[in-house]
């Protein structure tokens, strides 16, 4: 098949890239510019990179007219990003998703995959694909806006689309996150700043599992569903830190705390389980993969 992706320098973006050009699949993968997480990607003949914004629609005409799927990846995830730059994140988020959509109709693709967030629900507590939305926050409320758009073209136009909440992603490539802020305190400066609070319980999914769901996602039994992928557990961040410094042979580092505010982030994956898919890397795995990862950089 050939296979398009949005936003494929971002962590989840380049691992699926690996993982369909490794299965023989053609991958058409977009991005402003290339990053290091794509260097062995542009080697590979089944991989053709384009650069490209996904908030201009002539940016994807190219890459994207004779593709049969497209996972739409391509956005700004970070809350605190959404709040500095509101309007830049609308139009990522909302008028790219609607680009990529058009595109979808005009090409008459099989299905668009759309990467969406946990951060759409209001309440993040085992939160279930019926919960309510969306959630105060302007990240998760753009997330919201976008699979709104996707409902419409799928209802109007009939773009079949599927939608997937991914919880907290981490593993090689990650840009942010507690487990990136441990794993490169540890690595890099022996002392570890901590911008979550300790007591605060996260649902975390390493990034292979994430990649298998948009894989499994193909399926025609995932046609226009929204789906929930996470762990389904909660792991406390104090005791992420633990696994890391039990994995880098270093205690009693110095860990400077920014926030104090414990909270709840995690997802019910029982919706998933029913359509076939869960998760394989254990937590103690994944941090283990993480962390060599980062040594490795060094």
């Amino acid at each position: 098949m050939k296979i398009g992706i949005t936003g494929v320098t971002s962590l989840l973006g380049s691992h699926l890239a690996r993982a369909l050009t490794g299965q023989g699949h053609e991958v058409h993968g977009i991005a402003r510019s290339k990053k290091a997480s794509i260097e062995q990607l542009l080697h590979t003949s089944l991989f053709r990179f384009f650069p490209g914004d996904v908030t201009k629609f002539e940016d994807l005409e190219h890459p994207l007219r004779d593709v049969e799927y497209v996972f739409h990846l391509a956005s700004i995830s970070s809350e605190r990003k959404a709040t500095e730059e509101p309007l830049g994140c609308f139009k990522v988020n909302v008028l790219g998703t609607v680009n990529v959509l058009e595109m979808a109709r005009r090409a008459k693709l099989k299905k668009m995959i759309f990467s969406s967030s946990a951060a759409v629900y209001k309440s993040n507590d085992h939160a279930q694909e019926t919960d309510p939305v969306p959630s105060a926050g302007y990240y998760g409320f753009t997330k919201w806006n976008a699979e709104n758009m996707m409902g419409l073209y799928k209802n109007k136009f009939g773009v079949p689309s599927t939608i997937l909440r991914f919880s907290r992603l981490y593993g090689p490539f990650m840009e942010r996150n507690p487990m990136f802020d441990m794993a490169y305190g540890i690595v890099r400066n022996n002392k570890v700043k901590l911008y979550d609070s300790p007591g605060s319980h996260y649902d975390f999914l390493y990034v292979d599992d994430a990649v298998s769901a948009l894989i499994a996602s193909l399926d025609p039994a995932w046609d226009n569903e929204i789906v929930n992928i996470g762990s389904g557990s909660g792991v406390p961040v104090g005791d992420l830190l633990t696994i890391f410094q039990r994995i880098a042979g270093k205690q009693d580092l110095p860990l400077e705390i920014m926030k104090r505010n414990d909270q709840i982030d995690i997802l019910s994956n029982t919706k998933a389980a029913s359509l076939g898919w869960k998760p394989r890397v254990g937590i103690e795995e994944g941090i283990r993969k993480t962390y060599e990862w980062f040594l490795q950089q060094e």
